[in-house]
């Protein structure tokens, strides 16, 4: 059993980690791969690994929306681009210092989630951060080439767009020069690209979605995924399993590592194999691409 895509520095997650990695290994858990988002949650991941280094392993990446939120949420709004540029350089030597002890680029990708809704955010200053996410993203494709290291993708739109996930195929075909290997995390856009995320030899995350009642678009989705291209994640300590959010008992409701099993029941459910097998070929698919 593995967890591809999580943050572990992330609270409570953080404030209950013995547990929280003790229970994981009780249920078979194997391998956790802990993503980073910003600049500052770096160290603590890679602190994090070393603390735990026989499951514990790091991916480190920037967040698409980081770029918002160092910039329009503070209310800048001039040298946006200036800013934005001078963080991934900060970033980039973050990452080369730490190159070798991490297994994977991520997260990273395109969101123009919150540039389809309703903000009163100029035209230029979107254009902007859409150029820099783009930007960032293609740092991360040509390192994750000059190192040999594989990516978790995020790529989000608003429902009925899909212009995110379109230039993110785009730039993984131009920049990736079928070279390019890794995971689209979380995928929850239109089932018409999924062909092309496969053809381009990408892995499919599936999480606790799956187990909604909303999740029906991702249920679809994981019938049309070859069992060798599927991984397991949570996204912790975002989206806890459907028995957890259903639990009144539970105050505190978040997605952790053993969460996992839930997610693998689910999914042997739907595709019609045992949860045993689902697990061997899953973990496999796992070891095949982290390690």
């Amino acid at each position: 059993m593995h967890d591809s895509h999580i943050h572990l520095n992330l609270s409570p997650l953080d404030r209950n980690l013995d547990e929280i990695v003790s229970n994981f290994k009780k249920m078979g858990g194997k391998y956790i791969l802990s993503q980073t988002t910003d600049n500052i949650d770096i160290d603590v991941t890679m602190a994090l690994a070393k603390r735990y280094p026989d499951i514990i392993e790091v991916a480190i990446g920037l967040h698409p929306t980081i770029f918002e939120e160092i910039t329009l949420q503070k209310g800048i709004k001039e040298n946006i681009y200036e800013i934005s540029q001078t963080y991934l350089q900060e970033w980039e030597n973050q990452f080369e210092k730490n190159r070798k002890d991490i297994k994977a680029l991520g997260e990273t990708g395109l969101d123009y989630y919150q540039f389809n809704i309703p903000q009163n955010i100029p035209q230029d200053i979107t254009s902007q951060l859409k150029e820099i996410q783009k930007l960032s993203f293609t740092k991360h494709i040509k390192l994750a080439i000059k190192y040999n290291l594989p990516m978790s993708i995020h790529a989000r739109d608003t429902q009925g767009e899909s212009q995110s996930v379109e230039d993110a195929l785009r730039l993984v075909a131009q920049e990736g020069k079928g070279k390019l290997r890794g995971s689209f995390h979380s995928y929850t856009g239109d089932i018409k690209y999924l062909q092309d995320i496969l053809d381009l030899g990408f892995y499919v995350g599936f999480n606790a979605i799956i187990t909604y009642k909303s999740g029906e678009n991702v249920r679809e989705i994981l019938k049309q995924v070859p069992l060798d291209r599927i991984l397991f994640e949570t996204d912790g300590p975002f989206l806890p399993p459907q028995s957890v959010r259903k639990n009144k008992n539970i105050k505190e409701k978040f997605a952790q590592p053993s969460d996992v099993r839930e997610i693998m029941e689910v999914a042997a459910d739907i595709k019609g194999v045992s949860v045993e097998e689902l697990e061997k070929i899953t973990d496999e698919n796992y070891e095949r691409l982290f390690h």
